[in-house]
């Protein structure tokens, strides 16, 4: 994937950690989306144009230059919103992620995903440990998992407690 939401050279590619690189691939996404969606419009708009013989009116360029400004300004917020995450998310002089305060879960902790994901995220995590008796007792003293998961928090403590690898 080509990123130009914001310049990076590989080099510091290369440094992102896990999570900016999701939040960069994700903001990159949105910002495609809304390009072809601009595309799509601008498409139509003129089409609409050259129907009603209006093309050379001032109308469908000043619908452009509208829709362009309007792009433009999403676009800044999202790029804004995402270096805001990225560095929230900048790796701190003891090798932790700063991503949510205290959280030093060995998971990925995103609140974005349905519960079910985040589920099968603290259930693959979990099902690494090969020693059941440590790997309930690390459940157990999980608080990120216990609101993490919410509901689902109980419903992994049983499937856990009955696994054997």
């Amino acid at each position: 994937m080509e990123f130009d939401i914001i310049d990076l050279s590989e080099e510091e590619l290369d440094m992102l950690s896990t999570i900016q690189l999701k939040l960069l691939r994700t903001a990159q996404q949105t910002k495609n989306e809304m390009t072809v969606k601009l595309n799509e419009e601008l498409v139509t708009f003129y089409n609409l144009c050259k129907t009603n013989n209006v093309y050379l009116a001032s109308i469908y360029t000043d619908k452009k230059a509208a829709l362009e400004e309007e792009y433009d300004r999403e676009v800044a917020i999202l790029k804004e919103q995402l270096i805001f995450n990225m560095s929230l998310s900048e790796p701190t002089n003891d090798g932790e992620t700063g991503s949510s305060g205290s959280d030093d879960s060995a998971y990925l902790v995103d609140y974005e995903l349905s519960y079910l994901e985040r589920y099968i995220a603290v259930r693959d995590y979990y099902l690494t440990i090969e020693d059941a008796d440590q790997r309930m007792a690390l459940y157990a003293a999980d608080e990120t998992a216990k609101s993490y998961l919410g509901s689902y928090y109980n419903s992994l403590y049983n499937y856990l407690s009955t696994y054997t690898a």
